[in-house]
């Protein structure tokens, strides 16, 4: 069945579409999962208003901060290092502060910006040596960055088109932006054998979710491409990974036979898709604005 009654966070078109996704209720209200007709990202209709966000993400959701540099981001430090000479880097969405205590110890000059004022404050006190914003003070600044990082930001985002736009304005001539996250719909064996459970239970059962829908949208490779090809970006680097997840990571972890099957489908999709090297379900991403 199509519907109307929104449009799309990617392409903006309103023809929409059902989806195998449960609707999940939460906060008193039903939240449906819904797919664009036109580029096929899949997104939560209605859309979590204020109330919905606030309850979303209290200061808690980012879990404990970052302690010190582990070496996590050495590869893509050095994808970042091919494509020229950068010192500074705004860190929007920064969380606990995982990827600038790395970047702090690759020798850059770090700005983190968050949206919880009391995490903002925590980071501020924990990392010296890097600077912190709110969402609402950054964009009162007008300062510029050479590289703009986002790490599992864009799919929590209700406005994506408007706050990349935004982000774009903010980055330096030649600067580079950096995101990376999940593909939640970019195909794999472990993305099929979700959409037949969740497809029996929804229609044969009547069954609804009851998690807390903080991934607003559920992109692919084509789509989210072309997303940021639209609003002006050109693609130096891009690539599709696969892990276990939201499947099991590691076999001890399974304490039912259900959980066994789960990790097995899900170590052999990430087993094939090194035969198949779009499959997968998180992506990164480095691209330059359009001159």
């Amino acid at each position: 069945m199509s519907s109307t009654s929104i449009k799309c966070l990617f392409c903006e078109h309103t023809q929409t579409r059902s989806t195998p996704f449960e609707d999940t209720v939460f906060n008193n209200k039903t939240f449906e999962y819904v797919q664009c007709t036109k580029c096929d990202l899949i997104f939560v209709n209605p859309l979590p208003d204020t109330d919905d966000l606030i309850k979303m993400y209290p200061v808690e959701y980012q879990g404990n901060l970052a302690i010190a540099a582990s070496g996590a981001y050495n590869s893509l430090f050095s994808q970042i290092q091919s494509k020229g000479k950068y010192s500074s880097i705004l860190d929007y969405g920064c969380g606990g502060g995982r990827f600038v205590v790395e970047a702090l110890d690759k020798g850059y000059s770090v700005t983190g910006a968050e949206y919880n004022p009391e995490l903002v404050a925590n980071l501020s006190k924990t990392f010296t040596k890097a600077s912190f914003l709110t969402i609402d003070d950054f964009y009162k600044s007008d300062a510029k960055y050479d590289i703009i990082f986002l790490s599992n930001v864009l799919e929590h985002l209700t406005n994506p088109k408007e706050i990349m736009l935004k982000l774009r304005e903010r980055v330096s001539e030649n600067g580079l932006f950096v995101l990376e996250g999940p593909v939640e719909n970019n195909f794999n064996l472990t993305l099929l054998t979700r959409k037949i459970i969740f497809f029996i239970r929804k229609n044969f059962f009547g069954k609804k979710a009851s998690h807390t829908p903080t991934h607003i949208l559920y992109a692919n490779r084509k789509n989210q491409e072309q997303f940021l090809k639209d609003i002006g970006l050109t693609t130096l680097y891009y690539e599709i990974k696969e892990s276990n997840w939201p499947y099991p990571m590691r076999y001890e972890d399974c304490h039912s036979l259900m959980q066994k099957l789960m990790y097995g489908i899900a170590t052999f999709s990430v087993a094939m898709s090194k035969i198949f090297p779009f499959w997968g379900n998180n992506f990164t991403y480095i691209g330059k604005k359009k001159i």
